[in-house]
């Protein structure tokens, strides 16, 4: 279960748990950066444009990555409302995406040994499982963050509601979209976008 699964591969374990904990930092750094650039200093002052690790990661957030493959970094603020507001939870997602583009890219380009492919494979994997999760509507996820930023009274009311069943609530939904596939469905589309990406310019 987890990471920790890959514990009988000591050198994928690592690969996969650095790159895994970085995908974290990335999901943050993109929240931050667009932040930034809409003209909301929140981000840059209190260092989440920076790789500090302190900063981006949630103590929980990363012992329940290893644990069950699945963890979140430490909350962004920012002061921003409306569209900006959505763009930029939407971020986290994408930079979750990104980061799983990358390691798929580097699978494909160095070299294997020890496991290196494989690792870098499996971490890309995680991110997209990352990505998949995040985009859901469920508090408090960005992809609720962006439907709240962008909905109206009774769907801000809605999303209050859920939010205050709180972690059993986000549990309960998360495990209904796990075994009736719709988690599943969307991984495997966000995977074939990035396979397409790589057959695009020829890998």
């Amino acid at each position: 279960m987890g990471l920790l699964s890959l514990l009988t591969n000591p050198f994928v374990f690592l690969v996969v748990g650095v790159a895994a904990t970085f995908g974290l930092v990335v999901h943050n750094l993109a929240q931050a950066w667009l932040a930034d650039r809409y003209g909301d200093a929140t981000p840059r002052r209190l260092g989440f444009l920076t790789l500090e690790p302190r900063v981006h990661l949630d103590p929980l957030g990363l012992l329940l990555l290893f644990l069950l493959g699945f963890g979140w970094p430490r909350f962004v603020p920012y002061r921003l409302y409306g569209r900006r507001e959505a763009a930029v939870a939407m971020m986290g997602p994408l930079g979750f995406l990104a980061a799983a583009f990358v390691y798929l890219l580097l699978s494909r380009v160095l070299p294997g040994g020890f496991g290196l492919g494989y690792g870098l494979e499996y971490a890309s994997m995680v991110m997209i499982g990352h990505a998949a999760v995040y985009l859901f509507p469920i508090p408090p996820l960005d992809g609720a963050r962006a439907v709240r930023a962008l909905g109206g009274p009774e769907v801000r009311r809605f999303l209050a509601q859920l939010e205050a069943y709180g972690p059993i609530g986000f549990l309960l939904i998360f495990l209904v979209l796990s075994y009736t596939g719709v988690l599943g469905a969307v991984e495997r589309g966000l995977l074939g976008l990035l396979l397409s990406l790589l057959r695009a310019i020829g890998l």
